[in-house]
């Protein structure tokens, strides 16, 4: 209930993006046509598909909301390029000819990132927000059988307050599952 803005990223855009971030004609066109640093070239190669639609949809946030060089958005990376190493070659040989050029890097850059579009993203009033929390009714109610009832507590801030209580107990479980892992 607390969404202000949704944004409808094409996967073809978060595809091609990546094959750029990947390759190195298009790290190559980044840095000698449109000038970006190495630093942030460095840090482009670990955004995986998720990674680059938040920050779609992070640009498209900013532009909806007129935003400007002293405003600020947080998105998140939530995934890395190293899930998806099959992924690069699956879209160069679909949309590249089996190969990423310097021309395929001007192409993607002009459609995906030189005018991020805001025809997809759409503020949400009370009518909006409702509706998309009562789309996880079939998720949480049916599949998983979450009583009705702790499903409308959700609707309430006061649910996602009392919940604050269990984040240490989470960090360290998290803690615990990483160490787990990391011992192999």
């Amino acid at each position: 209930m607390n969404t202000d803005l949704v944004v409808a990223v094409s996967d073809r855009s978060t595809d091609q993006l990546y094959a750029m971030f990947n390759s190195d004609d298009g790290l190559g066109y980044l840095s000698d046509r449109r000038g970006v640093p190495q630093q942030v070239l460095a840090t482009l190669q670990h955004f995986g598909l998720s990674s680059i639609c938040n920050v779609l949809a992070a640009i498209s946030t900013a532009k909806t909301l007129d935003l400007g060089p002293d405003d600020a958005i947080v998105t998140v990376a939530t995934d890395g390029a190293a899930l998806y190493p099959s992924e690069y070659t699956k879209i160069t040989a679909r949309d590249f000819g089996n190969g990423f050029t310097n021309l395929d890097a001007a192409q993607v850059w002009g459609e995906h990132l030189a005018n991020v579009t805001t025809a997809y993203t759409l503020e949400l009033g009370e009518r909006e927000r409702n509706r998309i929390f009562n789309l996880g009714y079939y998720t949480w109610v049916e599949q998983q059988g979450t009583p009705f009832e702790l499903f409308e507590a959700r609707r309430q801030q006061t649910f996602w307050r009392r919940l604050r209580r269990f984040l240490p107990v989470w960090d360290d479980m998290i803690a615990e599952f990483n160490a787990r892992v990391a011992a192999g």
